[in-house]
């Protein structure tokens, strides 16, 4: 095999990380091919050194399209025998398209005449069961059965002329024809001989499986198999959950780091424009990271007659500058908030001024207070209105500013 150059993009080391030697069960050991030509890589590591290689599937190989390449470190050193390539370029293309690169322990060593001898790479030989597991978990056991769903019953039947290693080349010729809507499959190339030789192995090998459930040959063989399958395909896929879980755990930490902050710069007398300018957010999405970055804190129920006071106040800045004649865009720059919360602020505060001017408003109020007083919680309140929900929530404010008011007149009396 020659040397290939990669195209820019064709691979792309993915975050998740998947140590082969932690899932499969090694049969043997075989030597990488093609270390002649890497000696130079192979000699930053020297001999006698145990390292983790990541397989590297080279779809635009010009010497085989199915080429699995072994890199340390970023540099090649080597490749899967074409035989082992053939089985394990899907499956490595799968993984990758799922988000995780494929690592094996391998052990560097030295051949020929000491130190002067060439270097190689000894890299595990995987059990079958292995295999199929980590091809079933990425999805190709699916993606195949999406492919012959596009046969017709005559073709499926010949496709397993000669157990479906030299199937019937009219089938082989239609399955060529649609293979770009299953990418999971890598044909080889046109110089690697015919169609049947450069279909992919793993339509070959479950049309075979397929044939030998159909005839009740070797089911125990099968159902034991299967039983070690379903165990690894376990372990597979709650990796990729705990991956998946470890993300969304990170996108909390960092949502709560941006969360802390942002209360932080209002701490330091910022606006909400400038918090949401200092964070790279809009001025709503400012507004929701400190909210919950005071309900967080335990600040919204310990300064909740505080807030509403506020909120009061503000309302009532937001009418003060609409009678000055500023638009609603410029009252949401003056205040450092967004046009949508500087629009709810107007509606409160001209409800705030003269309640009796909005009976709908007023009484939708006087109900909440009243399931309030009864000893209802928030959420029974809201639901025992049969409005939606930000009307309710409304309301709820509102009912506040009435409880509010009636308390200063029992004082001023």
């Amino acid at each position: 095999m020659g040397s290939h150059t990669r195209r820019p993009g064709e691979y792309v080391r993915h975050a998740g990380r998947v140590l082969l030697d932690d899932y499969c069960r090694a049969t043997g050991e075989y030597y990488a091919s093609g270390t002649w030509h890497h000696q130079e890589s192979l000699s930053g590591f020297g001999a006698g050194r145990t390292v983790e290689a990541e397989l590297v599937p080279e779809p635009h190989n010009p010497w085989d399209a199915r080429a699995v390449a072994l890199d340390l470190d970023g540099r090649r050193v080597g490749y899967l025998p074409a035989t082992s390539a053939k089985m394990w370029h899907d499956v490595v293309r799968a993984w990758n398209a799922a988000g995780y690169a494929l690592y094996a322990r391998a052990e560097t060593n030295r051949w020929g005449d000491g130190e002067a001898g060439s270097l190689g790479l000894t890299v595990p030989a995987w059990d079958w069961e292995s295999l199929l597991a980590l091809a079933e978990a990425a999805g190709l056991r699916a993606g195949w059965q999406a492919a012959m769903a596009e046969l017709d019953a005559q073709q499926r039947l010949l496709l397993c002329e000669d157990g479906g290693y030299s199937p019937d080349e009219s089938v082989l010729k239609a399955m060529w024809k649609r293979r770009a809507r299953h990418p999971l499959f890598r044909w080889g190339a046109p110089g690697e001989g015919d169609l049947t030789e450069r279909m992919p192995f793993w339509y070959g090998y479950f049309v075979r499986e397929r044939m030998r459930e159909e005839t009740g040959r070797e089911r125990e063989r099968l159902r034991l198999a299967r039983s070690v399958k379903a165990a690894l395909l376990g372990e597979f896929r709650a990796e990729i959950g705990r991956r998946r879980e470890r993300e969304r755990e990170q996108a909390r930490l960092l949502r709560r780091q941006q969360d802390e902050r942002a209360l932080r710069l209002q701490g330091e007398g910022r606006s909400v424009s400038d918090v949401a300018a200092v964070l790279g957010l809009t001025p709503k999405q400012a507004e929701n990271a400190l909210a919950r970055a005071r309900q967080a804190a335990g600040v919204t129920a310990r300064r909740a007659a505080d807030l509403q006071t506020e909120r009061r106040r503000d309302a009532a800045r937001a009418v003060g500058l609409k009678r000055s004649g500023l638009a609603r865009a410029q009252i949401a720059r003056a205040m450092g908030r967004s046009a949508d919360t500087v629009d709810e602020l107007l509606k409160d505060g001209l409800f705030y001024e003269t309640p009796h001017d909005q009976p709908e408003r007023l009484e939708l109020a006087r109900q909440c207070a009243d399931l309030r007083a009864a000893g209802l919680v928030k959420e029974e309140v809201l639901s025992r209105l049969a409005v939606s929900r930000k009307q309710a929530l409304r309301a709820f404010r509102d009912a506040a500013f009435l409880e509010a008011q009636g308390a200063q007149g029992a004082q001023e009396v």
